[in-house]
């Protein structure tokens, strides 16, 4: 009879804390990279670099009517890098919801095949 996944992972932190490897209980802890951030350099608001950077450029047009690069300068370039290294490890770009591919032909066959404006009787009375 197999182990169930709480028995494996009780035998995985057991060995982990002989080997002296994790936290006490041998428990491995993942620690995330901090998020990169960048201060404007007119009013010094410190905002977090995404790939998009939707949130600094809104900052910069909005608030000072100047460029991305002239308030958070090497916040484009660091973008660039996040947005490379995502490609790198083969990660796909996410489809776009809401919209499918309907062809003029596909559509107008739809209206053709029998869809009518009167209402269908239902037997409820």
């Amino acid at each position: 009879m197999g182990l169930s996944n709480a028995a494996l992972k009780k035998r995985k932190q057991a060995q982990n804390k002989k080997d002296g490897i994790g936290d006490e209980n041998g428990r491995i802890v993942n620690v995330k990279a901090a998020p990169k951030v960048s201060l404007c350099t007119v009013c010094q608001t410190e905002l977090t670099i995404t790939k998009s950077n939707t949130e600094l450029t809104n900052h910069s047009r909005n608030k000072h009517g100047k460029d991305l690069e002239e308030c958070f300068p090497g916040a484009g370039a660091i973008s660039q890098e996040m947005k490379d290294s995502v490609k790198k490890k083969g990660a796909k770009a996410p489809a776009e919801k809401g919209k499918k591919k309907v062809s003029a032909a596909g559509s107008l066959d739809l209206l053709d095949s029998g869809l009518s404006s009167t209402k269908k009787k239902t037997g409820k009375r």
